[in-house]
């Protein structure tokens, strides 16, 4: 996919993320939010790819510092506008090369954030980066799908997301063995025409992501298949992993 950057998607998006079920929500929000607030140790904390706020915003309304990095203008222009956007600190940065003079107890990327960099060595860099930024013994959670080529024919696959009574959702993904990148067009019909929202993602198994965390200096400390700490299984479609410091 050419002309993909890290911002392309969020800013394709933006105007429609919150109103939608198929934007990157697996459902699991408040389990979400209840998670991080219980375990923010005091605060600030770090929110990778803060989109439109989803997250950041109940937290701030805690009383938790909430700190957000993301590129594309177009999610923070959203965030800023909704009640209790102004709770949040944002800063307009890519994450796989930021600097914040901030140090934080919690750092998280969750809904499948860590796929859009779509570059292992970036990858690398993000840990490290917020390694740096972690206070010593603070913690990075990571939520994210877990690859399954079986899912795919001939490195292609086409999916039916939702279907209503106005609009149809589907993804037409093509996946590159050698890169572990997929190139992923949302498709939203409806009677008035169509809208494409394009996604550049690179998925990485568990056990490389333990690399490149080892790499950036931190270790892992635990991993769930949910946010209740339900052991991974090997049916489970995505994990959540805690590093740290």
């Amino acid at each position: 996919m050419e002309g993909f950057e890290i911002f392309t998607y969020g800013d394709a998006v933006a105007d429609v993320f919150d109103g939608t079920g198929w934007a990157g929500d697996p459902g699991d929000t408040e389990e979400t939010i209840e998670w991080l607030a219980e375990n923010a140790g005091g605060g600030p904390v770090l929110e990778l790819g803060v989109g439109t706020g989803r997250v950041a915003v109940p937290l701030a309304r805690r009383g938790i510092e909430v700190h957000g990095i993301d590129a594309s203008e177009g999610m923070l222009t959203q965030l800023r506008d909704k009640p209790g956007g102004e709770l949040v600190h944002v800063h307009v940065q890519d994450f796989t090369d930021f600097t914040l003079p901030y140090k934080f107890s919690l750092a998280y990327a969750v809904f499948d954030t860590l796929p859009f960099i779509t570059d292992q060595e970036e990858q690398i860099r993000c840990f490290q980066k917020v390694a740096d930024v972690l206070e010593p013994g603070g913690r990075f959670v990571i939520q994210t799908s877990i690859p399954d080529p079986a899912r795919y024919d001939r490195n292609q696959r086409t999916q039916t997301v939702r279907v209503e009574k106005d609009h149809v959702v589907m993804t037409f993904t093509r996946r590159e063995r050698i890169s572990q990148c997929s190139s992923i067009q949302f498709a939203v019909l409806r009677p008035d025409g169509i809208r494409f929202f394009p996604m550049r993602i690179r998925t990485v198994m568990p056990s490389e992501m333990d690399l490149m965390a080892r790499l950036g200096g931190l270790t892992m400390e635990s991993r769930w298949g949910h946010w209740d700490g339900r052991p991974l299984r090997d049916s489970d479609e995505r994990h959540i992993t805690v590093y740290r410091k």
